[in-house]
């Protein structure tokens, strides 16, 4: 009788969403907060795909704080991610099938005893891409004994258009950040039945997720969310952020030219014109066509790098700001880059030019960026910081230092320069500005120069002039299975590198947890970096060059700070 009528209670308990018994393993199926949700076995994980953590954000819902998800009664059981949300740029890494309604989260579980520590993956993608099915696999972190949570959240114009006419109490915009707090919200409330401890809560990403969570630490609202940070290629952002009123500026200024876009080109149903009559309510009812077209394309135009504003609600100071005070959340860091982050755009650039020539002979190198052309490359990555392009060219990146083809010289000078200039040496001061705060920071810097790449591949064939080596973005391969990595020292690499992660995740310490195959100094200057590397490129290594190779001192002093 006791053991019928404690079950019973328990039932009561779990159906009026009360405080329930916590299982010790991921189930096959979970009661969430909102209703069940079914596990697909898999991979050595328990997946469970496309929970609803925020109601979608669609209609009257367009920028507006997410709202709660409306409660379900039949047990989901979705066996993939939840569409992405709105992709609104030309890159090459957008996504498919993307909706409005996309406020998901899939959560990777271990099929053994818990509870485990939780990793929040905030994806990347520019703030204009990207979504959780990039991430699908995360098996390599999972089977290591802790809980991956993807997460999507408004991107582009609909996660960050900051019009004055939908300020509520004076604030407007980066909806998208509210997004990702509405998320770890939801683990906090949630994790404990997939086996998580919501206690030991990692928030990690990379790129525009890399930023997101340098906002993360600089919010009042993302205080008590998470236990610890990771910050991969994420320091971008530091200099880029515009204040209230100029993010509202330029916002109207986009609107209008979407209006004026869409009724040249004769999309009916704009309840609204330009300027001045635009409202709140007509924005929200603006038709498809023109969030996905002429929204799209006026703000990836006029913010071609965008990045959370100081809107005075989620960020009432820069990141910068708020560091710079001491006022940012103060917590474990892991902060890093990659060796050759800029290549990347570099190989995209001449990417499109070969599509557009359908000419993809690497052989051919009249599609590399010209030595003419470098000049005005450099001067476009530096306007507005008082850097004299012809002299830190001359005494710091002449073309001569970037091998002997002058062919693919200027393809990679323009890469380092950018690299240090926006990655890392704004890495280096971030984690140098941790450091004096007293919280523990790790540094590494990602090193493979065999990483496959993901741009200028056709059919297995590299057809590009030059090689990316350690470009931006490369480093996720290693983090989660996107594909064959081709070798044994490769996937060498990826098991030290998720090693570290996870022990960090578990502990707080990237060298506590499990075996791993070099220590990992805690950062106290630019001499206490780790290398990630495979074993012919130098393997995994400390690192006591990072400035001197990368300027931060010599060409950069003046210029990046934190």
């Amino acid at each position: 009788m006791k053991t019928v009528l404690t079950a019973g209670a328990v039932a009561v308990l779990a159906a009026c969403g009360g405080d329930y018994s916590d299982p010790s393993s991921a189930m096959d199926v979970v009661r969430t907060a909102g209703g069940e949700v079914r596990a697909i076995d898999r991979l050595g994980m328990r997946s469970y795909f496309a929970i609803p953590f925020a109601a979608p954000p669609t209609g009257e819902r367009r920028w507006t704080a997410p709202a709660a998800a409306q409660p379900w009664t039949t047990t989901l059981a979705a066996t993939r991610s939840a569409a992405p949300c709105l992709q609104t740029s030309a890159s090459p890494f957008r996504l498919s099938g993307d909706s409005e309604d996309c406020l998901y989260l899939d959560v990777h579980a271990p099929t053994g005893l818990g509870p485990f520590p939780v990793m929040v993956n905030l994806h990347g993608g520019a703030f204009n891409t990207g979504g959780a099915s990039v991430y699908a696999d995360p098996s390599p972190l999972v089977n290591k004994g802790v809980i991956v949570v993807n997460v999507a959240y408004r991107l582009g114009a609909m996660g960050f258009l900051a019009h004055p006419t939908l300020a509520v109490d004076g604030a407007a915009g980066n909806y998208g950040i509210m997004d990702q707090q509405a998320a770890l919200k939801w683990v906090q409330d949630n994790i404990v039945q997939f086996a998580g401890d919501k206690n030991n809560v990692t928030v990690f990403g990379e790129s525009a997720g890399g930023f997101s969570v340098m906002t993360h630490l600089a919010s009042p609202g993302s205080k008590g969310l998470f236990n610890k940070a990771m910050i991969q290629s994420g320091n971008y952002g530091n200099d880029r952020q515009l204040s209230a009123a100029q993010m509202g500026a330029v916002s109207g200024a986009i609107v209008d030219t979407a209006i004026n876009a869409a009724r040249n080109a004769g999309v009916t149903g704009i309840n609204c014109a330009p300027g001045a009559a635009v409202t709140a309510a007509c924005l929200r009812s603006l038709p498809d066509a023109v969030i996905r077209t002429h929204l799209a394309t006026a703000i990836s135009t006029a913010l071609p790098i965008m990045v959370p504003s100081v809107d005075g609600k989620v960020l009432t100071k820069s990141v910068k700001a708020t560091f710079l005070a001491g006022e940012n959340i103060k917590v474990p860091v892991v902060n890093g880059t990659n060796e050759d982050e800029y290549s990347l755009y570099i190989a995209i650039n001449e990417a499109a030019r070969r599509a557009a020539a359908s000419n993809f002979d690497p052989a051919n190198t009249s599609f590399s960026l010209p030595a003419a052309g470098y000049a005005p490359t450099i001067a476009g990555l530096t306007a507005g910081s008082g850097v004299n392009v012809n002299d830190v060219i001359t005494r710091f990146y002449p073309l001569t230092n970037y091998g002997a083809n002058p062919a693919t010289q200027p393809s990679l000078a323009a890469s380092s320069l950018a690299t240090d200039l926006g990655f890392s040496c704004p890495a280096l001061r971030t984690s140098q500005r941790v450091a004096t705060q007293g919280s523990p920071v790790w540094m590494y810097e990602f090193r493979d120069q065999t990483a496959l790449p993901t741009v200028g591949v056709a059919n297995g064939r590299y057809y590009l002039s030059f090689p990316q080596g350690a470009a931006h973005s490369y480093d996720l391969q290693y983090l989660y299975n996107l594909g064959d990595l081709g070798n044994d020292e490769r996937r060498a690499l990826q098991t030290a590198m998720t090693r570290y992660w996870t022990n960090f995740a578990k502990t707080g310490n990237p060298n506590s947890g499990g075996e791993v195959p070099a220590s990992w100094p805690a950062f106290t200057g630019p001499s206490t970096v780790l290398g990630l590397d495979v074993a012919s490129g130098g393997g995994v290594k400390a690192l006591s060059t990072f400035d001197t190779d990368h300027k931060c001192s010599s060409a950069w002093g003046s210029i990046v700070s934190f």
